[in-house]
């Protein structure tokens, strides 16, 4: 009996396989895991309010004092960046709807299929002054990433907007809980 080696497109297509695989295991490894940042040095008079807020309420807007003689020129400066991407990033993961929908994924694929978080652009975007971390919940499995949600996280506050694709707009939190119902969402499709 002869022994056959594989045709190069066999190999070539394994090859793809391997790498796919590879990323997606990457990601899901990335992103299964929680983001643990190294404390952010924090000013005594500015308390962290990121995690303990939650998520139904409106966030708390907690201004600094600040000297007389800068006061003009800090209200046209952008707001200091206090959240980083990493804390961007849990407080989103942090919401009911996306643990809801990462569970939910998990357990309907037998743990084949992920929910996870991928920044669709790594630069700020900026919208009326202030700047935003850009992630986007996505369905990940071993073949692909499908986008469910993209979210807009403020650097400078508790802020997280919703990005309506439906509308071409950009839509608060509240708002999007009101109007989309995502709790009773069970596909990429709602």
């Amino acid at each position: 009996m002869a022994s056959r080696s594989p045709s190069p497109r066999t190999l070539a297509i394994a090859g793809a396989a391997a790498v796919a695989l590879a990323i997606g295991v990457g990601v899901y490894i990335n992103n299964s895991k929680p983001v643990v940042a190294p404390p952010a040095p924090v000013k005594p008079a500015e308390p962290v309010v990121a995690s303990k807020a939650p998520p139904a309420k409106a966030p708390a807007h907690v201004a600094e004092p600040r000297p007389a003689a800068s006061a003009d020129a800090a209200s046209h400066a952008e707001p200091k960046a206090t959240r980083t991407k990493e804390q961007a990033s849990a407080a989103l993961m942090a919401l009911p709807e996306l643990q809801q929908w990462s569970s939910m994924l998990e357990k309907s694929s037998g743990g084949k299929v992920h929910g996870a978080l991928i920044e669709y652009d790594p630069t700020p975007r900026k919208l009326n002054g202030k700047s935003y971390w850009q992630f986007s919940f996505v369905e990940n499995s071993a073949e692909s990433a499908q986008r469910w949600e993209s979210f807009l996280v403020s650097s400078s506050d508790d802020e997280i907007l919703v990005e309506d694709a439906t509308n071409d707009e950009v839509i608060s939190l509240a708002r999007w809980r009101r109007e989309k119902h995502p709790e009773k969402r069970l596909s990429i499709d709602g």
